[in-house]
């Protein structure tokens, strides 16, 4: 069974993930990465040699996964022989270019060796990613994240706008006896506006410290007599009613809770990296 050229060339593109620079388009949509771990049982078979290059039932497999999304057991044999002849004739192909010298283009040694790393960074990161993480590590951060809670949950409004005179000037008409939710359909921006500047329950900690901050120090009917500015601009708030609120469980936050410790780890391993390694950055021209 032979691909017609235009199949190789357009799978070469699709594989390296590269740009059809006049067209502005890429070529084919991306796969989904194959994880790597569903083939670390496969053994070494060679089904297809081209020259002294062994094609290997692992290679085919992970390939079958990069084009198709599906696994050995979901593709016919036809489609599994033609998925062979793919990487028979892309290795053809890749033998010819390195006989043109292709391989020792500038552009094509960097991009080459920019697919080495990228590929060696990924299963590192998999490898710490996967490493068991300690139930005892995991029990401490839940009792370390409980211990940061309040405790609370306030029912609250606002009325957010882009700077602080505006907001100045909504406090000013609450003074004057104005009502909150009418001033927050007038001049609060979001989608909140529409419910009269309502943000439903919520602890504390879900908002941002100044906002927070802000929350604690008032008791249920009051508002903000200063604006409190974050990120998203200048607010006022007011706390219709607040209530005590049960910890989660830690069967509810357990997995979330092992994430963290997973990416702190990773983010560990490569702080460490960058302490101790030797690198030198030149000025880009």
């Amino acid at each position: 069974m032979r691909l017609p050229l235009s199949v190789c060339v357009s799978l070469a593109f699709a594989l390296t993930g590269c740009d059809d620079r006049t067209s502005g388009e890429t070529t084919a949509k991306a796969r989904p990465a194959p994880t790597a771990d569903h083939v670390a049982d496969l053994d070494d078979r060679v089904l297809a040699r081209v020259g002294d290059v062994d094609i290997t039932e692992a290679m085919v497999e992970l390939h079958m996964v990069r084009r198709t999304g599906a696994r050995a057991g979901r593709v016919d044999p036809d489609e599994r022989e033609t998925l062979l002849l793919e990487l028979v004739e892309m290795e053809l192909i890749g033998q010819d270019a390195e006989r043109h010298g292709l391989d020792r283009e500038p552009e094509i040694r960097a991009q080459l060796e920019n697919v080495r790393r990228a590929l060696l960074t990924q299963a590192r990161v998999r490898q710490l990613a996967t490493e068991p993480v300690q139930e005892d590590a995991v029990r401490e951060l839940y009792h370390q994240r409980m211990a940061e809670l309040s405790h609370r949950e306030f029912h609250a409004r606002h009325i957010l706008v882009h700077d602080e005179d505006h907001a100045w000037g909504v406090i000013g008409e609450l003074e004057d006896g104005a009502d909150f939710a009418t001033l927050a359909r007038q001049h609060s921006l979001g989608m909140s506006s529409l419910r009269g500047g309502d943000l439903g329950w919520f602890p504390p900690e879900q908002m941002s410290q100044p906002f927070s901050e802000a929350l604690l120090r008032l008791r249920p009917g009051e508002y903000t007599e200063e604006p409190v500015r974050t990120r998203s601009g200048w607010h006022v708030i007011m706390v219709v009613d607040e209530r005590s609120a049960e910890p989660p469980r830690f069967s509810m936050v357990r997995e979330s809770l092992a994430a963290e410790l997973v990416e702190a780890r990773i983010e560990a391993y490569l702080e460490d990296l960058r302490q101790n390694a030797d690198v030198t950055l030149y000025r880009l021209p």
